[in-house]
């Protein structure tokens, strides 16, 4: 069994004219792509973290050949929020939603944890903190304050969980919570002290690749997984 990680899908499966390859030439034939590559590394017995940007659909039932597309895809999947995740709604309406349609080997990550390969994951979605200017309006800082908590929750539960800490605690994220520039590391430094091992995130698209934190920071391991940036293949995390 291995735990991996594929963040930014940005399937349209039920809106076509939403696909990312009208926007990226480096997008081309990504829904194929993603799915050969997946099936190529990820078994039944695998784990796969998908922090965010999951499908374009407004809401939760028109996303359902999206869910259909990951569910028939190996492996069990753990989905946390993205920014253009519209669809999500609260956990108790997407889990009744996935019991009906039979996708089973689907679940949520939302300050709640989930365990797999002896291992404990928690999530949330984020906010973009490349700088302490970009939260100094009220707007922005009202979010961060926000999402701030939600890490907290994340690792206060993680903790709990498992207060000897033995097992790898995993965060998902979905925007960076720190970048290359190393411009404001408050998300990061957080998660360090809660004793987070792991965190997987991504966002970071194009040009953006340059802003990608990928190594140890205050004892935090951390990987950006946006599907561009990783070639639109699972990365292997454990």
């Amino acid at each position: 069994m291995a735990i991996y990680a594929l963040a930014d899908l940005h399937l349209c499966l039920s809106c076509p004219e939403k696909s990312m390859e009208y926007v990226w030439s480096a997008w081309d034939n990504y829904v194929q792509r993603i799915k050969e590559n997946w099936e190529a590394v990820v078994t039944a017995e695998d784990t796969v973290l998908i922090p965010g940007d999951i499908s374009w659909a407004t809401y939760v039932d028109k996303a359902e050949e999206d869910f259909r597309f990951i569910s028939e895809l190996p492996g069990r999947k753990l989905l946390s929020r993205g920014n253009h995740d519209y669809w999500w709604t609260t956990m108790k309406k997407m889990e009744e939603f996935f019991e009906q349609k039979g996708f089973k080997d689907l679940g949520f990550v939302r300050t709640n944890v989930a365990e797999a390969d002896g291992c404990l994951i928690s999530g949330t979605r984020g906010w973009m903190i490349e700088t302490r200017d970009a939260i100094s309006g009220s707007d922005n800082k009202k979010i961060y304050d926000r999402e701030r908590l939600r890490i907290q929750m994340c690792i206060d539960k993680l903790n709990e969980a498992d207060p000897e800490h033995a097992k790898k605690h995993i965060l998902m994220i979905h925007y960076p919570p720190i970048t290359s520039n190393m411009g404001f590391t408050e998300f990061a430094h957080q998660m360090a002290q809660g004793g987070i091992d792991i965190c997987v995130y991504g966002h970071l698209h194009g040009k953006s690749h340059k802003k990608a934190f990928e190594g140890d920071f205050e004892g935090t391991k951390f990987i950006c997984t946006s599907a561009d940036f990783v070639g639109f293949k699972p990365v292997k995390i454990l």
